[in-house]
């Protein structure tokens, strides 16, 4: 009898952490609702709780991504600034190629470009370093309006997120170029985690809780 292991199958791998990705993806869009809803409700103990759900699972898909090569930030900073010349060249093709993912530069201190996640990619290094720090710095905005009782600080949380935005863009940290972990194995462990129907069921006990409140 021979038994075939898929595993070690670069192409199977890939088709393994993307459909894995995608399903996690739809889950986190159904966290951040719940976080939205939570908040119209000001339902605080909602917000907190699923906004730390989200930020877990941004945390735990980066994880996954950073098992396979084609889902790494690494590369393609690496590969912009190997094209430069001189280190000066070099800072700046890194800073164009953290741009194009992130936030093109027209944008003042609270106005956000219109060109925002214009290239944005579910790539590991991404997710951990710079859309997770964002997400934190939204639902604290979300938080901090609703323990004072006031409206959500637009302005302040533009203002913050663009700060953020144009840090990261200057910043010369490096990233992973060669996937770790096994694929397979981080996959089972976040479908028992996140994608099981009981895990998913206790999405809505939160809204159900707090209807039998009113």
């Amino acid at each position: 009898m021979i038994v075939l292991s898929y595993n070690n199958i670069l192409y199977y791998r890939y088709d393994l952490v993307d459909l894995t990705r995608q399903a996690l993806a739809k889950y986190a869009n159904k966290l951040f609702l719940k976080v939205i809803e939570g908040y119209h409700l000001s339902n605080l103990s909602q917000v907190t709780s699923c906004a730390h759900h989200f930020l877990d699972l941004v945390k735990d898909l980066d994880t996954l991504l950073s098992s396979h090569d084609g889902f790494l930030l690494g590369p393609w900073l690496e590969s912009a600034k190997n094209l430069a010349r001189d280190p000066e060249q070099e800072k700046q093709f890194e800073w164009n190629a953290r741009t194009q993912l992130t936030m093109w530069f027209d944008n003042t201190d609270t106005e956000a470009s219109l060109l925002r996640d214009y290239g944005n990619k579910y790539w590991s290094g991404l997710l951990q370093d710079y859309y997770r720090p964002r997400a934190a710095l939204y639902f604290k905005h979300m938080i901090d309006s609703l323990v004072k009782g006031e409206s959500f600080p637009l302005e302040d949380w533009r203002r913050d997120w663009i700060s953020l935005t144009n840090k990261w863009q200057e910043s010369r940290n490096l990233f992973i170029v060669k996937a770790h972990g096994d694929a397979l194995n981080i996959s089972r462990w976040l479908y028992d985690k996140y994608l099981r129907e009981d895990h998913s069921q206790s999405l809505y006990k939160l809204r159900e809780n707090h209807n039998d409140q009113l």
